[in-house]
């Protein structure tokens, strides 16, 4: 993500409020299009199955597949995404561009061949859906899997009204089709998962068109970025927990007195499932401030302290750099807390009205109120971990993201056998946690940043070798062969 708020400052100075709102909608789609093109299809596509005379049960039965597919597909996709956003930005430091296409053809194969057979076994254990759901079902997984991943290469694209394009057509197109078969006389529950299907698939070809404007077809090996997973290990986990630690408490709650068995192994708790997917929306505002406050303002001093050292600075003005770089970076933060604070007042006493309307019990906004909580913290402490990254701490944002996991966990277990007003303290335990453990680290490190910059790095660089590394060189020679091509040298840069 690093730099896009540093362009994104370009709509925003100078300009007037209209610009500024367009600004704002740009980054909005950058930083949270896929999870808002994901809550206008469900919510669009669940319409259209009431519309369409389904039944309750038949209902369920098609919300439960189009969520297992959405859930296990970004927690299997978080495992590399982080890597592969890594992997990237070194590719664009190293002006190697032919290196970043490959490298998405590559990290969606790792995932799409033992995720579709998973995936595909558990499809093949529920015979009472029919195959034709089923095989949309699976297809609608694997098309996922390229979809979050090219997150990581879009960030690094700046056409925001392309990224916006794609994301309108998809929408429209999925929703249209839906309407349409419904009406042909195509069963609810196949329309609308060939609806999904086609709208997500879309939306896959539009956003790899988008990149081939940017990025050259490439060429080596697609494996090459497995060389990271010995440069950066704690990537993997990094990934895995941040994502995972989102949804354990969902998880936690199917198996509570709210869950049921919607058919064979899919599980869902109706009324924890839809407080928790109004709650959820409440993160989007600080997903856009982060881009549009802490990045614009922080990214430049980040720049500014770098630059110094890069282009020999003095001593002195390397001070003036990092005192300036800690106190906006101090600043941004609290600012962003204070942003999703008021929003998340302003959230709750606005929903809770709109969600009595529509059906939701005393119970449910209860826990809607407070996973809202939660998601607002989890929100700020994702922010400071993102940070934490930026400075490669990556033990610090190892362990945010470990303590997250785990509280939330814990916490959920617990409340699974208690009372349901206690139903979703997991998130705000988690989130909390996050928060209270990532920002003192963050804070400390970039306090002491100029040693972990000059005393905490070896005398002498070393040649990373481990098993990843001479893997990856393998691959890379093999491709090499194959192909004709002149092999350049990988070590342009140590890292």
């Amino acid at each position: 993500m690093a730099g896009i708020g540093f362009e994104l400052k370009k709509l925003f100075v100078g300009r007037g409020a209209l610009h500024k709102m367009r600004a704002y909608a740009y980054a909005s789609i950058v930083c949270s299009g896929t999870m808002l093109l994901a809550v206008i299809l469900l919510i669009g596509i669940q319409q259209l199955a009431m519309l369409a005379g389904a039944t309750e049960s038949q209902r369920e039965v098609l919300v439960s597949m189009i969520v297992y597919a959405t859930l296990f597909s970004l927690l299997l996709t978080a495992t590399i995404q982080t890597l592969i956003s890594r992997y990237v930005s070194d590719m664009f430091y190293r002006e190697a561009f032919h290196r970043i296409m490959p490298s998405l053809l590559g990290a969606s194969l790792l995932l799409m061949v033992p995720g579709g057979i998973g995936y595909g076994y558990m499809l093949y254990t529920i015979p009472s859906i029919p195959i034709i759901d089923r095989v949309l079902d699976w297809i609608l997984f694997i098309e996922l899997i390229p979809v979050w991943l090219q997150m990581a290469y879009m960030t690094a694209i700046k056409d925001y009204r392309r990224i916006l394009l794609v994301f309108a057509i998809g929408v429209g197109v999925a929703l249209l089709l839906g309407t349409v078969l419904i009406v042909s006389g195509v069963s609810a529950q196949t329309a609308l998962l060939l609806a999904m299907v086609t709208g997500y698939g879309i939306m896959l070809a539009g956003f790899t068109r988008v990149l081939l404007r940017y990025f050259p077809v490439g060429s080596g090996s697609v494996f090459a970025f497995i060389e990271w997973f010995s440069r950066a290990p704690e990537l993997v986990p990094i990934g895995f927990l941040s994502m995972a630690g989102v949804f354990v408490h969902m998880v936690v709650m199917w198996f509570s007195p709210l869950g049921d068995v919607v058919v064979g192994p899919l599980r869902h708790a109706s009324t924890f499932d839809a407080a928790l997917f109004a709650a959820f929306l409440v993160t989007v505002p600080a997903n856009v401030s982060f881009v549009v406050s802490v990045e614009v303002n922080f990214y430049q001093k980040y720049r500014k302290y770098f630059g110094t050292i890069n282009d020999g600075g003095t001593l002195a003005q390397l001070n003036i750099a990092r005192v300036s770089m800690y106190t906006v970076l101090k600043q941004e933060v609290f600012k962003l807390a204070q942003i999703q604070i008021f929003v998340l007042v302003v959230y709750i006493i606005f929903m809770r009205y709109l969600l009595e309307t529509i059906g939701f019990t005393a119970d449910m906004v209860a826990m809607f109120q407070v996973m809202s909580i939660g998601y607002s913290a989890y929100a700020i402490g994702n922010s400071v971990m993102l940070l934490q990254l930026y400075f490669d701490d990556r033990k610090g944002a190892l362990l945010s993201c470990a303590v997250f996991f785990t509280v939330n966990l814990v916490v959920s277990l617990w409340t699974r056998t208690h009372s349901p007003l206690y139903y979703g303290l997991g998130i705000v335990a988690g989130g909390l946690a996050m928060y209270l453990a990532a920002l003192p680290k963050l804070l400390r490190y970039v306090k002491n940043i100029d040693y972990h910059v000059f005393s905490a790095q070896p005398i002498l660089a070393r040649q990373n070798a481990g098993f990843w590394t001479r893997f990856a060189t393998l691959l890379d020679r093999r491709a090499v062969r194959k192909t004709g091509e002149t092999l350049t040298n990988r070590r342009e840069t140590s890292l």
